[in-house]
């Protein structure tokens, strides 16, 4: 029986598009080349979210391996942090667990500086029960070690939760651990499969 709903944030209960976060920050397509490259796809990046690096350093790295000014790459990471907006669908979905008193959790990968500022200006995260975010543990999922630090922090049974992510690995990783999980896609199909496991 699922007692309790974990999420994922980026691309679950926020818009995460890094083709759209690039062309809407610039027009030039090597430059919009570099950012997916260089900065959103680079392994620092991964750093990023794991913890391992801060802001403050890997935004001179960025600069340099890109070409930009550092004032520029800071509009870029403030111009990222804008283009998380939340999911409609999913709000609406997060509103209707609470209405049905589902404890919610998160888990996901991503710096605290990121987390901060969707926390600041979303009153709802500060209605889920807690979370995990991997920057804060120097963990990152697929690691199972991150699953299992979420399930020890507030005493969750793997098999009481369900979690939603929209990346393949991590939900597989989920399943092995013994947790009920689905793959998201934004749209009513996978709401309505959400709450036939509930």
């Amino acid at each position: 029986m699922i007692r309790n709903v974990v999420f994922d944030f980026g691309a679950v209960l926020f818009d995460w598009n890094p083709n759209k976060i690039v062309t809407e920050f610039t027009s030039s397509d090597y430059e919009q080349e570099q950012l997916l490259t260089n900065v959103l796809g680079h392994a620092d990046w991964l750093s990023l979210d794991r913890g391992t690096m801060l802001m403050a350093e890997v935004i001179p790295k960025f600069s340099a391996r890109v070409g930009f000014p550092e004032s520029r790459m800071e509009d870029f990471f403030e111009h990222v942090q804008n283009q998380l907006t939340l999911i409609d669908v999913s709000a609406n979905l997060v509103e209707h667990l609470l209405a049905l008193n589902y404890p919610l959790y998160y888990l996901t990968n991503m710096s605290n500086a990121f987390f901060e500022t969707l926390n600041d200006k979303h009153a709802f995260i500060r209605e889920f029960k807690g979370g995990i975010v991997s920057a804060n543990e120097l963990l990152i999922k697929p690691e199972p070690e991150i699953f299992e630090l979420l399930c020890q922090r507030y005493q969750l049974r793997p098999s009481e939760c369900l979690f939603i992510d929209d990346n393949k690995q991590n939900v597989e990783c989920a399943r092995e651990l013994g947790f009920e999980a689905i793959q998201f896609l934004p749209s009513e199909a996978c709401i309505r499969q959400i709450m036939d496991k509930l």
